[in-house]
């Protein structure tokens, strides 16, 4: 049963993977880059159950690489959530890294392509889940500056999904799964 959604903080489908689970009163965390960097500068105080990572960086992509290693490392499966298929040359952020990681670490991973209609995603990420039993769900995909309107479209898509999660019911003594 979905538990805790992991994210970077970063603006985009980080941001929106945050946002869902404070609006679904989902718990959330993860680790966030030293400083609490995002592309505007500072992750808002809003996402206080984020916590920096902790390290020397020689540059800021070691500080993002090392977040994003953290929140692989630290969840149960990741969801990547992508504009389209094949993947857009102009997303150079740590999405591309996260999918790498992830497959490398062999946790369940699930690249969505919102291309796709929010019903036919919603519900392969809520079966994806289910199958994997992931209880605690790290969400990454692109920044927002890199691909604009990933935010709104990420969240919809989230909220929906997120909202079959944690409206499944255990009921009786054999755990039967009833969907409310």
């Amino acid at each position: 049963m979905l538990r805790k959604i992991m994210s970077g903080g970063q603006t985009g489908v980080d941001r929106a993977a945050l946002d869902a689970a404070i609006l679904l009163d989902i718990e959330y965390g993860g680790w966030c880059p030293k400083g609490r960097l995002d592309e505007h500068g500072t992750i808002p105080t809003k996402y206080k159950n984020l916590e920096e990572i902790a390290g020397e960086f020689k540059t800021e992509k070691e500080n993002y690489d090392a977040r994003t290693r953290a929140n692989i490392k630290g969840s149960k499966g990741t969801l990547i959530i992508v504009p389209k298929l094949s993947f857009p040359e102009k997303i150079k952020d740590g999405t591309k890294l996260t999918i790498e990681e992830a497959q490398r670490l062999k946790k369940p991973n699930l690249i969505v392509n919102l291309s796709n209609p929010i019903h036919v995603n919603a519900q392969l990420i809520v079966d994806w889940i289910e199958k994997n039993e992931i209880s605690i769900l790290n969400i990454g995909g692109p920044r927002e500056s890199t691909c604009p309107g990933i935010y709104q479209a990420s969240f919809k898509l989230l909220e929906a999904a997120l909202f079959q999660c944690v409206n499944s019911l255990k009921i009786g003594p054999f755990n039967v799964v009833a969907k409310l």
